[in-house]
């Protein structure tokens, strides 16, 4: 019987559940090609096999095809070459239209049949006419994914205040909500400099201890 899987296949983008047949040996931490439903095929990390008790919750989209070899990897290297120019061509289109929105990343499928853009932008834009003009360009079909601040940061990386490289680009894969009061519990000081990240919001960090800081309050 085949195994459902949760692939990694961005950083800023939520994992995809899929099949794994039991005639495809790949094991967690492998890097792995899946097909999706529409066909298209893409490559990413197998980070979790999905419990029983979890699949009435999870929308299996796609299916492991095989463990990435060394030819696929040099395919993976190619695409990754080609970013380079591709965000240059988005770039001077998004100028061109006069859009409002700052280009972050790109990222090709590994067929090459779907090309992501993904931006920030304060607000939703029109960009019809920027997909149009740049499927007419790379001749495959384009996706525009708005993305957070917080995920610039995760796409950029960097270190932070610790001198570590960021939470959010080395391992944390979901953002949760962070507030002043997490700040106070702990006594930190009230300067921003010291508990806001590179992406001008407050620490991701600062949720780890939360629940000790609570009961310890509570406990007094």
């Amino acid at each position: 019987m085949d195994k459902i899987v949760q692939i990694e296949t961005r950083r800023v983008d939520k994992p995809t559940c899929c099949r794994l047949p039991d005639s495809v040996p790949v094991a967690k931490g492998d890097y792995c090609i899946i097909e999706y439903t529409q066909g298209t095929q893409d490559y990413g990390r197998l980070i979790s096999f999905v419990e029983s008790a979890g699949l009435f919750r999870m929308t299996v989209t796609g299916k492991v095809l095989r463990k990435v070899t060394e030819e696929d990897w040099k395919v993976i290297q190619d695409n990754c070459s080609r970013k380079e120019e591709a965000f240059r061509i988005a770039q001077e289109k998004i100028k061109q239209h006069g859009l409002p929105m700052k280009l972050l990343d790109v990222e090709y499928s590994f067929d090459r049949c779907r090309l992501t853009f993904y931006y920030w932008a304060e607000k939703r834009i029109d960009f019809r006419r920027l997909v149009r003009d740049l499927a007419s360009v790379f001749n495959c079909r384009i996706e525009m994914r708005q993305i957070g601040l917080r995920d610039e940061a995760r796409v950029k990386g960097g270190c932070g205040l610790c001198g570590r490289i960021l939470c959010c680009s080395l391992w944390l894969r979901e953002f949760e909500s962070i507030t002043m009061r997490m700040v106070k519990n702990q006594k930190l000081p009230l300067d921003l400099n010291k508990i806001t990240g590179p992406c001008g919001r407050l620490l991701c960090c600062l949720s780890f201890e939360d629940i000790y800081y609570q009961e310890k309050g509570e406990s007094k």
